[in-house]
């Protein structure tokens, strides 16, 4: 296997694990059917945690198995954001998607991932097969982070007994400095 694709199994892994540890400790109820606030009283449309989940592994193997690697594996976008699960269950459908994965970047030729992919759904775009993979990639870290945000505010309603009232402000914690911000003696503070 290349490095390319011993490095992307890894980060794939790493994201899939930090999803995974993200959900820990929801209760199924809220797993599947919480949201936050905003999205309760008629603001931003939101799906909930357990959907998020199944989507991230829905349109990786979609743009891995299937756009790279021609693999028929059946897809029903629209359901993955309504879809109910259990962590043990999400768990199962990332367990079964990487070994498929793993044999799939096992063969891939240098070639093959610097040729252009001839998906329907790229090919338009002119993008390479390592392109599609990277943003499978890119697209499981973004859903990754979105999963991160629901659960601090998932934490903040319920140590509040409940749901925030639309005029409380959301309070999340400050994330660390960006290291421009230190050169330039910024701090979070």
């Amino acid at each position: 296997m290349s490095e390319f694709s011993d490095a992307y199994e890894l980060h794939l892994r790493s994201l899939l694990d930090e999803f995974l540890a993200t959900i820990e400790g929801i209760p199924e109820e809220d797993l599947n059917n919480w949201k936050p606030a905003m999205a309760t009283e008629g603001g931003q449309k939101v799906t909930s945690v357990a959907a998020l989940g199944i989507h991230i592994v829905g349109a990786g193997e979609f743009m891995t198995l299937i756009a790279v690697g021609g693999a028929p594996v059946a897809r029903d976008r629209e359901a993955e954001f309504v879809a109910t699960a259990t962590r043990e269950e999400i768990e199962h459908r990332f367990d079964s998607w990487l070994p498929k994965l793993h044999l799939l970047l096992e063969r891939l030729s240098e070639e093959e991932l610097a040729s252009r992919n001839t998906h329907d759904c790229y090919n338009d775009r002119d993008w390479t097969n390592a392109r599609v993979l990277l943003h499978a990639l890119d697209h499981t870290a973004l859903h990754v982070g979105h999963a991160e945000i629901q659960k601090q505010l998932w934490l903040d309603e319920r140590s509040r007994g409940g749901r925030k009232q639309p005029s409380d402000p959301v309070a999340l914690p400050v994330g660390p400095q960006r290291i421009s911000d230190k050169a330039a003696g910024r701090t979070n503070a």
